[in-house]
């Protein structure tokens, strides 16, 4: 898994390059990078860590027209009809996010990625054309 996990990642890194040479289809909105991340046993509190580290990141990078959201899974249980949180799954939005080098990458960039890997796979991710968000 840890495999994937690090493909699934180098991925991501090279989409700025892949774009270049492929650029996405015309979009009226905002590009979107949309993640479903399984969260590892106990690791919920590690993934918000994680997506707190990334977005500081941006912004001591320069980077301000990005947004990155966690967002929490309800679920209903079947048998009471009550509605929690579920500690297993979370959905991640990095709305415009910037091509941003392998140059550029740096301690910082490398722990916040370490946090991700450790508290979380990338179960899958789609890149989107979402509406325009009001800034």
């Amino acid at each position: 898994m840890r495999t994937a996990l690090l493909l699934a990642a180098l991925a991501v890194l090279q989409i700025p390059a892949a774009l270049a040479q492929n650029p996405l289809p015309k979009c009226d909105g905002d590009y979107a990078i949309v993640r479903v991340s399984s969260i590892k046993p106990g690791a919920m509190q590690g993934f918000m860590a994680a997506v707190a580290a990334h977005k500081a990141w941006y912004r001591s990078h320069g980077y301000k027209d990005n947004v990155i959201v966690a967002s929490r899974i309800a679920v209903r249980d079947e048998k009471t009809g009550t509605w929690s949180y579920t500690d297993n799954e979370v959905v991640t939005y990095h709305v415009r996010p910037p091509g941003v080098k392998q140059a550029d990458h740096d301690a910082a960039w490398d722990a916040y990625v370490k946090q991700y890997r450790d508290s979380s796979d990338i179960k899958n991710e789609y890149t989107t054309c979402m509406p325009k968000l009001v800034p």
